[in-house]
């Protein structure tokens, strides 16, 4: 009995595309618990607009409370039932408490505790913990586990770390040197605006991202031959992240199309497609997240292909 309760419940939790016989309930669980999610960044942003905490601090408390009480209920089933999960050959997870470990260390486990632990601290500890309140936005981190497009994001992040670090040290470096160029350049004109080569950081910073605010400004001819190559020069270097991600996510998109095209090819050896087939490819194409239309095309040319060479 208790085994098929935290089956259950492993199948429940998970995402839809995985829940097999439990889909429509995880299904449900998942549309619930995001509308959940929502209401709580919501009602958390309200409690900053002045005159509202004053007039609704009593239901804005009660949806603090009940939404931490269902996340807490959450964040202790997904731990129980981590159990249940299927072995991986990869990784000693043999026992249901070593499942359990490695759970508890997966980056969506430290958002859902990260996501209830500011309110049991400020509730048990004496002191003023209004800091922690901050990590109640990390909730709206807890879509990430139903939106694959979000998962793929963190794919490309993680695939292209070292490439990100190496850009993006690049970046500061370039932002100091700019910083001391332009402090010596303008300290004189401007003692107040360059005072100092940290001062001057914001000023590169917004010139090299090409923001301007105009609050700090060069005045000397120098300073102003300097600051227009620094805005030119930073739309070439701060356009190197946002090319190495856009071409890691194509990649990964890429990936998943040759992935579905080889499951097509896979049942598509004996000439049609039975009715297990169909659901056995809808069921690839949710997991790699592709468009139905595309998916639907993809079949199409495959069958149409495998035509061509049986003729």
């Amino acid at each position: 009995m208790a085994m098929s309760f935290r089956n259950a419940c492993y199948h429940i939790l998970a995402p839809a595309s995985e829940a097999h016989e439990y889909k429509k309930r995880s299904q449900l669980f998942d549309v619930l618990l995001i509308a959940l999610i929502i209401v709580n960044v919501a009602a958390m942003m309200l409690e900053t607009v002045p005159g509202i905490p004053a007039v609704w601090q009593h239901e804005l408390h009660i949806i603090e409370i009940v939404s931490v009480l269902i996340f807490t209920v959450e964040y202790l089933l997904r731990l129980y039932s981590s159990a249940s999960a299927p072995n991986r050959p990869s990784r000693e997870q043999t026992t249901p408490w070593q499942k359990r470990w490695a759970y508890i260390k997966s980056p969506m486990a430290l958002v859902d505790l990260m996501a209830i632990l500011p309110f049991y601290l400020s509730v048990f500890v004496a002191f003023d913990l209004r800091i922690l309140r901050v990590f109640r936005v990390l909730r709206i981190l807890k879509i990430g586990r139903y939106s694959r497009s979000m998962q793929t994001l963190v794919t490309v992040l993680r695939n292209e770390s070292h490439s990100l670090i190496a850009a993006i040290s690049v970046l500061l470096l370039f932002t100091v040197i700019a910083a001391t160029c332009i402090y010596y350049i303008e300290h004189t004109a401007q003692p107040d605006v360059f005072s100092s080569i940290p001062a001057s950081l914001w000023w590169a910073l917004v010139t090299l991202t090409t923001v301007g605010y105009g609050d700090a400004v060069p005045v000397t001819a120098l300073g102003k031959v300097f600051g227009g190559l620094i805005t030119i020069l930073g739309i070439c270097f701060y356009a190197l992240p946002a090319g190495i991600l856009s071409s890691s996510y194509t990649t990964q998109m890429q990936l998943k199309r040759d992935r579905f095209k080889d499951t097509v090819r896979s049942v598509l050896d004996d000439g049609k497609l039975s009715e297990h087939d169909v659901h056995h490819l809808e069921h690839v194409r949710a997991l790699l997240d592709l468009d139905e239309e595309e998916a639907k095309l993809i079949v199409r040319l495959l069958q149409h292909h495998h035509k061509g060479l049986d003729n």
